[in-house]
């Protein structure tokens, strides 16, 4: 089990709240165009929140959901938590249960390991890809940090802890990974400014990889399109990176599916990553600015009234649509 999992209440936290609205927001546009009738299974890490089960069994209308939990959760605590019967608890590695699991149905998969990067998430990804239909989706998130210290314990060859909090070196992220690394990494590419597109260009090699080799094998013409390439940070909380897209064919054509009015979806031809950013705005403030937004007269009152600043307003603007509210309730 992640140390996070009981350290960190996943439901509450803003970016996280973010991203999982846009996520859904987009998800439910794409399974609406390509879906035809499919019936798709959910397969995630629900821990004790369950959060995603919850959100994509009621808005997606997924009714097979498998959650892998690796953890010290005790089987009881898990099934009392579990909201749904439809939900399958697998208890394990995800190294060990994804190969037990059929991936020949089609499926929305988001891997959302709270930890570093690490070579077994590759082996994940080789399973999922070596098997899923056109039309499933794949969502990758972890902890983008490239620094020593994150793979001391783990690997044990990098010794200067002293040095820990600095990002590696190309030389030290190849003996990490070896050939996962992309021939032409750059000098700076674990600094904190690159490390997310690093771990991209890695995720881009072997998803890419293990569907040249499978399209070979069994004589397919799959294709991975990049829907989804984001980052955030909680106040004082890890820095995440977000990778996500949908495996495409002949028969499964994202291009024809409309998703020009989602700024956060990425686009093919670049690489650039879109950031959530969550101001800290009070409950009074978030009813105030909703009511004036996109009135620049309005807006610029505000921000002369230093009620926000203009890097506020335009990060909020952003999200707006996808904000939580939390409020204190009798149950």
């Amino acid at each position: 089990m992640s140390k996070s999992a009981v350290t960190i209440n996943y439901e509450i936290r803003p970016c996280k709240f973010v991203e999982r609205r846009m996520l859904l927001a987009s998800l439910s546009r794409i399974l609406g165009a390509i879906r035809k009738g499919k019936d798709y299974q959910y397969i995630g890490f629900g821990g004790c929140s369950f959060t995603d089960f919850k959100l994509f069994h009621r808005e997606l209308q997924i009714d097979q959901m498998i959650s892998i939990e690796n953890g010290n959760y005790s089987k009881h605590k898990l099934e009392l938590n579990k909201p749904f019967q439809c939900i399958k608890i697998l208890r394990g590695d995800s190294n060990t249960v994804l190969p037990t699991i059929d991936l020949s149905i089609p499926s929305l998969i988001w891997l959302d390991y709270d930890g570093v990067l690490q070579k077994y998430m590759f082996e994940d990804l080789e399973t999922i890809f070596h098997t899923v239909p056109a039309g499933s989706i794949f969502i990758f998130s972890c902890n983008r940090e490239l620094k020593k210290v994150n793979y001391v314990e783990l690997e044990g060859h990098i010794t200067n802890k002293a040095d820990g909090q600095s990002p590696m070196s190309p030389e030290e992220i190849k003996e990490v990974f070896g050939d996962l690394i992309p021939f032409d990494i750059e000098p700076d590419a674990c600094t904190p400014e690159k490390s997310f597109y690093t771990i991209k260009r890695m995720l881009d090699k072997k998803i890419r990889g293990t569907i040249s080799d499978r399209n070979l094998s069994k004589d397919e013409n799959n294709k991975f399109h990049l829907l989804y390439n984001i980052i955030y940070q909680e106040k004082r909380g890890a820095k995440m990176f977000t990778y996500g897209g949908i495996v495409c064919n002949e028969s499964v054509n994202i291009d024809s599916v409309c998703l020009d009015n989602f700024d956060f979806i990425t686009k093919e031809e670049n690489d650039a990553v879109y950031r959530i950013d969550v101001p800290i705005l009070t409950h009074r403030e978030t009813l105030a600015l909703n009511q004036i937004l996109f009135d620049k007269d309005k807006e610029k009152e505000f921000i002369e009234d230093k009620i926000i600043t203009e890097n506020e307003l335009m990060e909020y603007k952003k999200i707006y649509k996808y904000c939580p509210s939390f409020h204190d309730v009798r149950i």
